[in-house]
Order: C-alpha cells, then sequence, then structure tokens
C-alpha cells in the first residue's frame, strides 16, 4: 500500500503531521507493506533564499495582525509541536525559498534517503533556526545524512529536479490540494492538516482493509450456535 505526503519544509504543521503519521505508521501491524512518497508543495514561491524578517513579523504581514498577535498564534504551534515531542525555535527562524531544499530532497530520493533528509531539514529549520535556502547549508545537511557532497552542490547550483518539484505541485493541483500537510492513502482516503495519531491509524487501517479483504471459507450457511459459531 502507499502513501503520498504533500508537505512543505518550512510549514510548522508539516513536521507535526509527519511526526504523527509516522506515530501512527509506527504501532500499524502491516507497516513493512507501506511505501511512503513525499512530495513537493510550496506555500509561498515568491519567499527570499535570505530574509531578515523574523517568523513572527512575516505572519504579521500575512495576516494583517500585529507582531505579538503573530507571536501568540506561533507559541500555539510551537506548544502543539511540543505534544508531539518536537523543539520548536520559531523566534529565530527566518521565512525563507524552500524550492532547493525541495530539489535537494528528490535528489536524496535518488539515492533511497528521501525521508531521512526529509527529516533532516525539518529539524534543520524549525529546531535550529538554519537558512535551508542557503547552498552551503544544505550541502552540509546533505553530507550528514550520507549523501555525495560534491554531487549535491552540482545539483543546487544547477537546476536539476527543478520539472520533479514542479511536478509533484502540478499533481497536487489536479488533487485539488490547496495546503499541507496534505496525505494521500492507496489513492483512497485524503487527509488534510496535522489531524492527530488517531485519525492516521483508522485511515491506514480502513484503507488496508479495502485493498486486504478478509476471505472467508467453509460452509457460510452455518446455524445459530452450531458448527463451532455462535
Amino acid at each position: 500500500m502507499k502513501v503520498d505526503i504533500w508537505s512543505d519544509i518550512v510549514c510548522p504543521f508539516c513536521y507535526i503531521g509527519s511526526t504523527q503519521f509516522n506515530s501512527a505508521l509506527k504501532n500499524f501491524s502491516h507497516k513493512d507493506d507501506i511505501t511512503v512518497v513525499y512530495h513537493s508543495f510550496e506555500l509561498d514561491p515568491s519567499a527570499p533564499k535570505h530574509s531578515e524578517d523574523t517568523l513572527h513579523q512575516m505572519l504579521a504581514k500575512k495576516k494583517g495582525m500585529t507582531v505579538q498577535q503573530a507571536k501568540s498564534l506561533n507559541q500555539q504551534v510551537t506548544a502543539s509541536a511540543a505534544a508531539e515531542g518536537l523543539h520548536y525555535d520559531l523566534d529565530h527562524a527566518k521565512p525563507i525559498n524552500s524550492f532547493d531544499a525541495h530539489r535537494l530532497i528528490h535528489f536524496a530520493a535518488a539515492h533511497g534517503k528521501q525521508v531521512q533528509m526529509f527529516e533532516r531539514l525539518y529539524a534543520a529549520y524549525f529546531t535550529e533556526a538554519q537558512n535551508i535556502a542557503d547552498v552551503d547549508t544544505l550541502c552540509r545537511l546533505a553530507k550528514e545524512v550520507g549523501l555525495d557532497t560534491k554531487k549535491a552542490r552540482a545539483v543546487l547550483v544547477g537546476d536539476d529536479y527543478s520539472q520533479e518539484v514542479h511536478a509533484d505541485i502540478a499533481k497536487a493541483a489536479g488533487y485539488g490540494i490547496q495546503g499541507v500537510p496534505f496525505f494521500v492513502i492507496d489513492d483512497t482516503y485524503g487527509i488534510s492538516g496535522a489531524q492527530g495519531v488517531p485519525i492516521f491509524s483508522q485511515a491506514l487501517q480502513a484503507a488496508w482493509h479495502e485493498t486486504h479483504p478478509i476471505k472467508m471459507m467453509g460452509d457460510q450457511t452455518v446455524n445459530v450456535c452450531q458448527d463451532g459459531v455462535c
């Protein structure tokens, strides 16, 4: 069974949702038969590679609120992350462009390191407040998950995997996805947002039972409380 996940590295709820899904998957009895594929999504394609604004300032401008109100909202998000065992440093993280990070994830996928790269980028951005639009930073993070630094840099200074990122975004549009995280389980169940471990567990179970129904054997026309059936 396949699970497709659309997310953006700079989306705070994507890290939370991914963590919740992974917790559900860890306890799923058929987890070894599940293939998880991450897909790119950009919340703000116009975001700069370097920004002096804080996430609070960015949110305040976007929502038309005060910086203090934005900070209060981000504190709520930080609390939600903490409930999943994640430490967010939204006071120091900067609103930056995630396109190159997505290209790096596709490069990592080609070398069997997609999940590791995704998780490392999430932590680098939300916990360590690193600039994941910076090429040197991305190359260092690529090395940390076991990727070849020279090859990673060659990808990042060029335009390799740009088409793959755009293709993911186009496919999301085809599904009608307007926000992330968004999970598609076996092309049957769609889950929008960080809905919590129970919802992901239920969806995995439901999708599995639909594709792997129980096949009854023997005579099903037995009498009640006879023939070994009550």
